[in-house]
């Protein structure tokens, strides 16, 4: 019996989302705007959580398949694409935080 594993993200998006959104930005003194914005910190910890996680389950899935445990390649195959998606993400924050560091250090005051 087969049947079609669906391909969701492990990363919490509505965070993201928050940081896209048309939203005007947060004034000083508006606390309550403040409040309901994620940090910064969060947001890098679910990315890092999220390659954690999905690379534990590839572990998991080829060590499954390796002792006879898994039938269906396919959700390995899938697992497998999630964590490689998941670090590349991960892989780009960080170029890119180091891009917009070198460019506020080479700024003259």
């Amino acid at each position: 019996m087969s049947y079609i594993v669906p391909v969701t993200s492990g990363i919490d998006t509505g965070k993201i989302k928050w940081l896209t959104d048309s939203k005007p930005n947060v004034r000083p003194g508006d606390e309550a705007a403040a409040a309901e914005a994620p940090s910064f910190k969060s947001i890098l910890g679910d990315v890092v959580n999220n390659v954690i996680e999905t690379e534990n389950q590839r572990k998991i899935d080829s060590y499954n398949l390796s002792i006879g445990k898994m039938d269906d390649m396919h959700t390995m195959m899938i697992n497998e694409m999630k964590a490689e998606v998941a670090l590349d993400t991960m892989v780009q924050i960080r170029n890119k935080l180091l891009d917009a560091y070198k460019e506020i250090m080479n700024t003259n005051i």
